[in-house]
């Protein structure tokens, strides 16, 4: 349907969203693409401005069309999907997907733990931790910031050529009683404070995907303490239930 029907039972704004976002499933306006201005879709179509911006919020919200201010509205691209129950690695997805995984390494340090870290690994405070900061990346974009605490016994373990390959616990694999670990995770949407904002290129306040994520290993003593960020314009999460 390419035109609007005033005789149907549904709202107008609707319509033209439908409209609208089959060009976008359709390839007709590609990733990237410029759509046409308010005012030229109030004349194509024959509708109000208030019944237009409806219909373009929707779509923005959803995560079809990204508005720049100054620029227009463009379509965006397609947000990579992991579905961690199809038993698939994030690795594997992207690549399903057509997409180039890489990482990129960007500091170790020895630190304090900060407090989050100290409860998830049951240290005492002030306990020293290796923390590894990197980026998860798409195409050599970065999609994800990913700020890791270790232990110091588990730390003297770990081999830095894995740091840039592989999944996010591959630089752990080799370590005696990480088979049989357990990983407890936790997903929030936030919105980006300075640091995650800075590193993946958005505006402070940008909405992401927040995990932090517990790994155990098969002794029950927790090595690592993950807090990663990924962006909700680029990313999101499946799960069969």
């Amino acid at each position: 349907m390419n035109t609007i029907d005033r005789t149907s039972p549904v709202p107008l704004y609707f319509q033209l969203k439908r409209i609208l976002l089959a060009k976008i499933e359709q390839r007709e306006w590609k990733p990237g693409h410029l759509i046409p201005s308010e005012h030229s879709l109030e004349s194509s179509y024959g509708l109000s401005r208030i019944t237009v911006r409806q219909a373009l919020g929707e779509l923005v919200n959803e995560g079809y069309l990204n508005r720049q201010r100054g620029r227009g509205t463009f379509v965006t691209r397609p947000k990579i999907t992991h579905n961690p129950t199809h038993r698939l690695t994030l690795t594997d997805s992207m690549t399903q997907q057509g997409i180039d995984p890489g990482w990129r390494l960007l500091d170790t340090c020895w630190l304090e733990a900060p407090s989050s870290a100290c409860q998830a690994l049951e240290l005492s405070p002030n306990t020293k931790v290796f923390c590894i900061r990197r980026l998860r990346l798409a195409n050599d974009e970065p999609i994800g910031y990913h700020l890791a605490y270790v232990r110091e016994s588990t730390a003297k373990h770990i081999a830095k050529r894995e740091l840039e390959k592989g999944e996010s616990l591959s630089y752990l694999m080799h370590i005696l009683n990480v088979r049989g670990s357990k990983a407890y995770r936790t997903i929030e949407a936030l919105a980006a404070d300075a640091d995650a904002a800075e590193q993946l290129k958005i505006a402070i306040g940008s909405p992401i995907l927040h995990i932090q994520r517990t790994t155990v290993d098969g002794t029950g003593v927790p090595i690592e303490f993950l807090q990663a960020s990924y962006r909700g314009d680029r990313f999101k999460y499946g799960v069969n239930l």
